[in-house]
């Protein structure tokens, strides 16, 4: 039944209501998508505009914004000495990025049609064999004169590739590691080249700044990640090469800095063995055992009227009284005890039953009319046939909810499946994702881009629900 009848609606304070229920509830909607936004912002960002926590990337729309995007990828702090006549005040690009009329400025300055750097960069741009002639000249020098802000992002799938296994890496260098995203560059990028030891990792280091320049030259590129720092020589050609790479490739770095947290968190996530397969038989498993016990205990409360009916309620219902801080230690020590430790059986067995699932479809059971019962019986239907082909058809959307709250504390409960499978081969998405979040704390953007991942299944699966589970809010309304 309506709230507001019909023949109401015109009248000015149902006119009032209405617009502040629409108000509210468009108000949390916006609650709702803002932080998601964010999130999704956040994902394509990069240590120069991660702080922002804009629902937008703002490079999408300013070019100038882009090009400083473009130009922090190369210097781990704005190059000063390069750019003498930049605000005084930018002191870390933190500081650049808060500075909006300041880059705008500084692009106008640089890049526009007009500026001394877009001049040398048409003419780097327009010269046959100038850009390659540049290169070469990197390429060719001491790999000492060269500074590098490596991208972090790069440095596993480089030393996989080179060593193929983590037992080779561990065989050549001093240091153990157990993954190649353990791997990092800090030390050797902040120090002189004279000042490293002649090891195998600083011998993967110089590698890995040739790698640089052999992509850019394959790709087309006016620089790498690998410059020119001593010479002061060499910087009126950096500034024109840097806006000849903006001319040129500005839109496809800036689609490459966004897409990078994503293939970071692709091989991360999905190329961990069996970290895929795992979650899905953990889900397919958790949600067909939930479809069947809770419905089937639920059915057999409200069918036949057991003495101690309220009893066995208020037993399930305990349940939920106690936090799963609290349970995790009985639990884990009764799954020791039955040795299913590191066992599928472990993940899947602590959800089979749920009190409130139970308690619910045990209502939802005793809503339906006795008639039906009584019809099947003297048709001569059995009991599994009138709970398969009369209740379950029935009772859909309630199950659909069964399933989707099954589903999300299989996918997300990664503090039970990290307790009770210490073994990395049965660890699943949930368990990784946790794992990523601990080892990528230096870059946020990238756990972003991991959050936005493992939040597309529950999305989809709620989206696929979303028709059954509204038709059982709807429907009861209706009658």
């Amino acid at each position: 039944m309506a709230v507001i009848l019909e023949s109401e609606r015109k009248t000015a304070k149902a006119r009032i209501f209405l617009a502040a229920v629409y108000s509210v509830l468009i108000l949390g909607a916006v609650t709702m998508v803002y932080p998601f936004a964010v999130m999704i912002s956040a994902s394509l960002s990069s240590a120069y505009d991660y702080n922002r926590h804009s629902p937008v990337v703002r490079g999408f729309y300013d070019p100038a914004d882009r090009f400083m995007r473009s130009l922090a990828t190369y210097f781990r702090q704005f190059p000063r000495e390069l750019y003498p006549d930049a605000p005084a005040g930018w002191t870390s690009w933190t500081r650049v990025a808060d500075d909006r009329e300041g880059v705008s400025a500084f692009y106008r300055a640089h890049v526009e049609p007009g500026a001394a750097d877009r001049e040398l960069a048409d003419a780097l741009r327009s010269t046959p064999g100038a850009r390659e002639a540049w290169l070469d000249e990197l390429a060719a020098r001491d790999l000492g004169e060269l500074g590098c802000n490596y991208d972090a992002r790069d440095v596993a799938g480089f030393i996989r590739r080179k060593y193929g296994s983590l037992e080779a890496l561990n065989a050549a260098w001093p240091v153990r590691h157990r993954s190649f995203f353990d791997v990092t560059f800090s030390t050797e990028s902040r120090q002189d080249q004279s000042r490293l030891e002649a090891t195998a990792k600083s011998a993967d280091w110089n590698a890995f700044k040739r790698w640089y320049l052999e992509r850019a030259r394959a790709e087309g590129d006016y620089l790498s990640r690998t410059l020119p720092v001593k010479s002061a020589a060499d910087w009126p050609r950096l500034r024109a090469a840097l806006v000849a790479q903006f001319l040129d490739h500005g839109w496809r770095d800036f689609f490459r800095s966004c897409t990078a947290n994503y293939r970071q968190v692709g091989d991360y996530l999905f190329l961990r063995g069996r970290a895929f397969a795992n979650t899905i038989l953990l889900v397919v498993l958790t949600i067909l055992a939930s479809l069947t016990v809770n419905p089937l205990a639920a059915y057999a409360l409200s069918r036949f009227r057991l003495a101690a009916t309220e009893k066995i309620l208020l037993f399930l219902l305990a349940t939920m009284a106690f936090p799963a801080a609290v349970t995790a230690i009985p639990g884990f020590l009764l799954i020791r005890d039955l040795g299913l430790l590191n066992t599928f059986a472990a993940l899947v067995l602590p959800s089979v039953a749920s009190g409130m699932s139970i308690f619910v479809l045990k209502g939802f059971f005793d809503a339906l009319p006795r008639e039906l019962y009584e019809a099947a019986a003297i048709d001569g239907a059995g009991e599994w046939t009138v709970f398969r082909r009369i209740t379950l058809p029935l009772t859909t959307p309630i199950l659909a909810v069964n399933a989707l709250n099954a589903f999300i504390h299989a996918y997300a409960s990664w503090e039970w499946a990290f307790l009770v499978c210490q073994k990395e081969s049965h660890w699943t998405l949930a368990v990784w994702m946790y794992q990523m979040s601990q080892t990528f704390a230096h870059q946020p953007w990238c756990v972003m881009a991991g959050f936005v991942v493992v939040s597309i299944p529950t999305a989809a699966v709620f989206l696929f629900c979303q028709k059954i589970i509204m038709r059982g809010i709807v429907l009861p309304s209706m009658k």
